[in-house]
């Protein structure tokens, strides 16, 4: 009986671990930046690297094709909308859209 009781509750502990792991494994939030006038690998790398540089970003892709940026936060962080939309113009170009967990913004956003 206790070798049974034993097996369960083992079991039990190692479902409960990995739900754990589930919730913790979620994607990171998502904000998308579409930018005006990109044109080219140059302008997508430029402003890459401007949005990587902001506090909480985890990485920045840009898509020059399609005009747009797409920015993962690291864990427990939340890149100001603000901050974004200037990095995006300190590369010298203009950001018409920015949708993320803090709303959407087609001007620069207050904080």
């Amino acid at each position: 009986m206790t070798t049974r009781r034993s097996v369960v509750l083992g079991i039990l502990s190692a479902a409960a671990l990995l739900a754990a792991n589930l919730v913790l494994a979620a994607d990171p939030p998502v904000t998308t930046i579409s930018v005006q006038g990109m044109h080219c690998a140059g302008c997508a790398s430029k402003v890459a690297g401007n949005l990587q540089a902001v506090a909480g970003v985890n990485k920045a892709h840009v898509d020059a094709a399609k005009a747009v940026a797409i920015v993962t936060t690291k864990p427990n962080a939340a890149p100001s909308p603000r901050a974004l939309w200037e990095a995006v113009e300190k590369a010298g170009y203009k950001p018409t859209k920015l949708v993320g967990p803090a709303g959407t913004f087609t001007a620069k956003p207050k904080s």
